[in-house]
């Protein structure tokens, strides 16, 4: 009926042919994750959270706060201006209220002068103090500049 060669053939399409149809339709049959865990703060950022916490030792520091959370408007078109910005931290006296915007610029900022210019007139015309580094500060400039 078949020679060795034919079946030889025969059986390396049908393996080939199902190794494709396997591959277009395995979307079907093995579920992709959409959603993975990252890391909130790089290491540049935590190393200022802790310097922070021990500039500030009685005050609460909050990390990647969205600017929706610190200003509004009523306007949508004017809102849409920071409805996706985040600042690096906010710094709340014991009593909750802001006492301090941090803002910490890695060399990936040297190109972004004029949109963290931008940021700061935004939350400054919002009456917060805004505070920006390229470096880490050292604990006594802290407390000079935010108390």
């Amino acid at each position: 009926m078949f020679s060795s060669s034919q079946f030889f053939f025969l059986s390396l399409g049908s393996i080939a042919s199902l190794v494709l149809i396997f591959i277009c339709l395995k979307s079907f049959f093995i579920s992709k994750r959409q959603f993975f865990a990252r890391a909130p703060m790089t290491a540049f950022e935590a190393k200022m959270f802790y310097r922070l916490k021990t500039a500030l030792p009685h005050h609460h520091i909050l990390a990647q706060v969205a600017f929706s959370a610190l200003i509004t408007n009523d306007h949508l078109k004017i809102r849409r201006k920071f409805n996706r910005k985040v600042t690096d931290f906010v710094i709340l006296n014991e009593t909750l209220d802001v006492i301090a915007i941090v803002e910490l610029d890695d060399p990936s900022h040297l190109e972004k002068m004029q949109e963290d210019q931008l940021r700061d007139k935004m939350l400054k015309e919002a009456g917060y103090d805004v505070f920006r580094y390229t470096e880490i500060p050292n604990i006594r400039q802290l407390q000079k500049d935010i108390l």
